[in-house]
């Protein structure tokens, strides 16, 4: 599988790191393991992604209304996407209005071009509502 999981525990995180050539099932395989740290920020970076295999706006809005539906109600948590090149910070963009756009989300969605700024926002509480 081309995105490997790691949690650290200490910030209560947990960290995808996708490379070579992702698919919308590699995206929604990741989903499945991420789901079950809801209540975990999460920071997927996609820096060392070389191409996109059938991930396109159908798949993008399906992908968010499975991860919505993993969220903890009245649990905040962020996702933070990292995508240096244009076409995937355009695709993660979209992926954070369709998330963010779903009843169901407790999550909000960040889009970087370096780790070093996702991981500054993660690092930033976040306001409760």
């Amino acid at each position: 599988m081309p995105i490997t999981c790691h949690l650290d525990h200490a910030k209560q995180r947990i960290i995808g790191l996708a490379s070579g050539t992702l698919s919308d099932e590699d995206l929604f395989a990741y989903q499945q393991q991420a789901g079950a740290f809801a209540d975990y920020d999460e920071l997927f970076d996609g820096t060392a992604v070389e191409k996109l295999h059938d991930v396109n706006p159908l798949s993008l809005k399906k992908l968010a209304e499975v991860a919505a539906a993993t969220d903890i109600p009245g649990q905040r948590a962020k996702l933070a996407i990292v995508a240096p090149r244009d076409l995937y910070f355009g695709l993660g963009r979209m992926y954070e209005s369709l998330r963010e756009g779903s009843p169901r989300t407790t999550r909000e969605v960040g889009v970087f071009h370096s780790r070093e700024e996702a991981e500054s926002w993660l690092d930033t509480p976040t306001v409760e509502e």
